[in-house]
């Protein structure tokens, strides 16, 4: 079997024939997506590889403090321009070639950077590692390989991709390999104190506002076991608020004593809604995320539905209900 060290290396190795990289991440992009992508670009520009950070979607506003961040273009589709300026393609945290949302990308050489178990291996280089607790741990195996030391802003980077991605470290991936790893970048220069500030307290108005609608949607099923939460347009209208600013509240209901899943439908645009599906313990959401095209991890996933929120609720429910009766 490939070690780490030596996907890891295989990444330097592609970035090191690369004339101009483009780096990417899946569609509503979390602290493990963005910091693991401007960290990526610092190590491109320290190897002296061109490189930039393109996304579908708008970051949500707990990570506008990262470093590098002008760095990023959010936009609908590559440009041509930059579509045939890149000769190499990064996705970083994508367990399939549609998850970033830019198919144009999908004819390019790419390297697949990713720790989730469904992950179909499509990079022409494939760095996959589901034992990873984040993506951003992930990315200190190519900077050992590339022999980069890390810079206090790459060590803020990837300590936010480590922390996020743990859910402050309470999560079961907060392995000893993900305090190793927190152990070395805080000695880098990451903050924790600063970081979890900058995450947690500094939430802008109309993500309060929309808090307060979206829990007003509460629903719990199979006696307390299963939570419910929903958000429309016309709930981002009434608060001023974006798509981005429902980043991390399916936590809030998870918290709940007693549930054991937690399900928050988005419905934004016309018959489509996203799910996104939480869980604790051994109970494997990812299996039903992956039944409608989606995926994630055992106890955190998504998916996109293509219908109304009447036909996905009567869609995912159920297998929802069946997950929690059968743990």
């Amino acid at each position: 079997m490939t070690s780490g060290c030596e996907k890891a290396s295989e990444v330097v190795q592609a970035l090191a024939r690369a004339h101009f990289v483009l780096i990417t991440s899946h569609r509503s992009p979390d602290g493990d997506a963005l910091g693991s992508e401007l960290a990526l670009w610092e190590m491109c520009a320290l190897l002296g590889r061109p490189a930039v950070v393109v996304n579908r979607d708008p970051h949500p506003a707990s990570l506008a403090f990262l470093p590098h961040l002008e760095k990023v273009q959010v936009t609908e589709s590559v440009s041509p321009e930059l579509l045939a300026k890149a000769d190499l393609v990064v996705f970083l945290e994508c367990p399939g070639v549609e998850r970033p949302g830019f198919p144009e990308l999908q004819a390019k050489p790419l390297v697949n950077v990713d720790h989730h178990l469904d992950n179909p291996l499509y990079g022409v280089v494939n760095f996959v590692d589901p034992e990873a607790p984040a993506v951003g741990e992930m990315l200190l195996s190519v900077a050992d390989a590339a022999h980069i030391a890390l810079t206090p802003t790459m060590a803020t980077c990837l300590y936010t991709a480590l922390v996020t991605d743990t859910g402050d470290f309470r999560y079961s991936n907060a392995t000893p390999r993900a305090f190793a790893a927190a152990k070395r970048l805080v000695e880098a220069g990451a903050q924790p104190a600063a970081i979890a500030e900058a995450l947690n307290d500094h939430v802008p108005a109309r993500v309060i506002r929309l808090q307060a609608l979206v829990l007003g949607t509460l629903e719990l099923q199979a006696e307390g076991q299963v939570a419910i939460i929903t958000c429309t347009s016309d709930m981002l209208r009434a608060a001023g608020a974006f798509p981005e600013d429902t980043e991390d509240m399916i936590n809030i209901p998870r918290a709940i004593a007693g549930v054991k899943v937690a399900v928050f439908f988005k419905a934004f645009a016309p018959n489509t809604v996203r799910v996104s599906l939480r869980s604790k313990g051994s109970i494997n959401v990812q299996k039903l995320a992956a039944g409608f095209g989606g995926g994630g991890h055992e106890n955190a996933s998504g998916l996109t539905f293509p219908g109304d929120l009447a036909q996905a609720r009567a869609a995912i429910l159920p297998g929802v209900l069946r997950l929690v009766e059968s743990a």
